[in-house]
């Protein structure tokens, strides 16, 4: 009987199945996988920090007592290989770092044959691991572990087989060689494991906490979320400035008078008010309307000017009724005459 598990937010009712992480296929071995240790680590933090998408964890081991023709002194490496695995010793028992996660449910197979799949063992009470995943209600497989040439490459085919949707993390399993990883890599596919790496098992991206949720109105003051707003608020401000004016100037109904349909280029050029940004034709300047003044790359020329012929003492003179000629003396400024005290009283 196994108790009732919690699990995350994935709809299908998951399993996970480690094979074959012992100390008997990593580096010190009997048949030692170089890269086992590691693996071992790494799918040790897997569990632990994604146990609750798993309704069921389960392990195999082999789990030899008399496997036959399995041991060899003179193993070929294909279908007899040197003992490895054998019951009772600490090489058979999980791998340190597997022992420590919240296993479920455990398999052990070979006892008396070669068997390389998971399918092929079982529990403490002669149950099969297939036995054992429908009790739970199992929907779809993941699978990792040691070594993919092998052992993990035949329980995921054969999880396939027997109807389940498999998944093998490329990143938690390691082949005996890189040549068999390959084929088994092949065979996997052909047979239609789905094979991916461990990131990709439960979403592809997962957002920090303190990533600022697309939408919210509230902003943390950071310069880059304050530039964004000012420049967005500016070119709103702007947008509603330019129709502001346009409403308030009667531009449209401009546009449609007749006045202005019947204004052409020479009404608005040449050398006339410069308050009304004329331009001045054939003088090399033009004059900004925004206010600023002369444009800055105005090809402007003061000796384009004329002022030989102005009479400036004329003109002042004319104007304010003042004589600066040379006839004016000291003794027209001369008030030495005027009582200061009484026009002040």
């Amino acid at each position: 009987m196994f108790a009732v598990k919690i699990v995350g937010m994935n709809e299908e009712n998951r399993a996970l199945v480690i094979v074959d992480v012992q100390p008997t296929f990593c580096e010190g071995g009997a048949l030692g996988v170089e890269g086992g240790n590691a693996v071992a680590e790494k799918i040790a933090d897997f569990v632990t920090d994604n146990a609750s998408e798993y309704a069921f964890i389960v392990t195999t081991q082999d789990w030899h007592i008399k496997p036959g023709k399995h041991f060899s002194d003179h193993p070929d490496f294909v279908d007899t290989w040197p003992p490895h695995g054998v019951a009772g010793t600490p090489e058979a028992e999980l791998h340190e770092a597997i022992a420590s996660l919240p296993i479920d449910a455990s398999v052990k197979k070979g006892q008396y044959a070669a068997a390389y799949s998971g399918f092929e063992g079982t529990d403490e009470d002669g149950e099969t691991l297939e036995q054992l995943l429908r009790e739970q209600e199992i929907d779809a497989l993941d699978v990792v572990g040691i070594a993919e040439s092998h052992c993990v490459k035949e329980t995921a085919m054969d999880g396939v087989k027997l109807g389940w949707p498999v998944r093998v993390f490329s990143d938690l399993t390691v082949p005996v060689s890189e040549d068999l990883g390959v084929e088994a890599r092949r065979d996997m596919d052909e047979a239609g494991v789905d094979q991916l790496s461990s990131a990709e098992a439960f979403g592809f991206y997962d957002e920090p906490d303190d990533q600022p949720i697309p939408g919210e109105d509230d902003f943390d003051g950071s310069d880059a979320e304050d530039s964004f707003f000012d420049a967005d608020y500016a070119d709103d401000a702007a947008d509603d400035s330019v129709e502001s004016f346009e409403d308030a100037a009667g531009f449209e109904d401009f546009e449609d008078s007749e006045d202005f349909r019947a204004a052409d280029d020479d009404d608005f050029s040449g050398s006339g008010d410069l308050a009304d940004g004329a331009d001045l034709a054939g003088r090399g300047a033009t004059f900004d309307v925004t206010g600023t003044g002369w444009n800055d790359d105005a090809d402007f020329n003061i000796d384009d000017f004329d002022m030989d012929g102005f009479d400036m003492d004329g003109a002042l003179a004319e104007a304010d009724g003042i004589d600066f000629s040379d006839e004016v003396d000291e003794a027209d400024f001369d008030f030495s005459d005027i009582d200061l005290d009484n026009e002040l009283k």
